[in-house]
């Protein structure tokens, strides 16, 4: 049993060193896996310079799974505690924008006493060797879709998204609130998640079918979610996977994620990210 966990671990990594080379000429500085290219829209236009350094550190550890470590609040030019709360949420924010590949990363917390800022970084899972896993089983499935979309106008391919997120996935109604859903290993691999995981996961089979699309959050004054915003015909529409999820398919609301308007009460979180959305849905063209 020890030789095929072993043999299965030297194929996982040698299929990602392949896969390394195969896309060096990825655009960003930072280079995840190959599962998706972010050109770092946020990072490189949206950011401050403390911003991107919190945001450096944050891949940095979490590729190394390193959940908790503690900064020098005077390397983020922090005027106190609150002020380099700020910095890392930015950086958070545009990281999970930029990066629905960092499969390992779902959130973060931190705390402030006796002078030193204690950061601690929240995994979808404990175990390396599933970053290797995760991105050839992905990559498995992405290629498979690309193959059955290929001939689909690009009408037919949101759709088919959308109804890919439904048929493929259950609401993780037991757990919402943990790191253990909110990553896109979660959507592909295992099949259970939460509105974090399934905005990440369309967004990645969006870039390999060919469909400009956005990572968006939002709040409530008692709730988070993220959804994406899709580009049809050089305009913007909301595309919200969780309702697909959440909803039976045949259901008077099971369309409603497509078919948005407004997303109800939610505030965009940082909405100068973003193009300016369509009041109408794209069933409507």
């Amino acid at each position: 049993m020890k030789k095929i966990i072993i043999i299965l671990l030297i194929l996982c990594i040698a299929y990602g060193a392949f896969i390394y080379f195969r896309n060096n000429k990825d655009t960003s500085n930072h280079y995840i896996n190959s599962i998706y290219k972010s050109d770092e829209r946020i990072y490189k236009n949206e950011l401050s310079k403390d911003d991107q350094k919190m945001y450096d550190l944050l891949i940095d550890k979490s590729v190394k799974h390193q959940d908790k470590f503690t900064i020098n609040m005077e390397d983020y030019n922090c005027v106190d505690y609150s002020d380099c709360g700020d910095v890392l949420r930015h950086a958070h924010e545009a990281l999970t924008v930029d990066h629905p590949e960092l499969m390992n990363y779902a959130g973060y917390s931190w705390k402030y006493a006796n002078n030193t800022f204690s950061i601690r970084l929240y995994p979808s899972y404990n175990l390396s060797f599933k970053d290797y896993y995760g991105e050839y089983k992905i990559n498995k499935i992405l290629d498979k879709i690309e193959k059955e979309t290929k001939d689909m106008t690009d009408r037919e391919k949101i759709l088919y998204v959308y109804n890919w997120m439904g048929d493929n996935n259950k609401y993780d109604y037991y757990f919402t609130y943990t790191s253990k859903n909110q990553s896109v290993y979660n959507v592909f691999v295992k099949k259970n998640a939460v509105c974090a995981g399934f905005a990440k996961a369309s967004q990645i089979i969006f870039q390999r079918i060919g469909i400009n699309s956005y990572i968006v959050s939002g709040t409530t004054d008692s709730d988070y979610h993220m959804w994406n915003i899709i580009e049809y015909n050089d305009k913007y529409y909301y595309f919200d996977s969780t309702v697909a999820v959440g909803y039976k398919k045949g259901s008077d609301n099971y369309y409603n994620g497509i078919k948005y308007d407004k997303m109800t009460d939610y505030t965009i979180t940082f909405y100068k990210w973003y193009p300016n959305v369509e009041e109408t849905n794209i069933f409507d063209i």
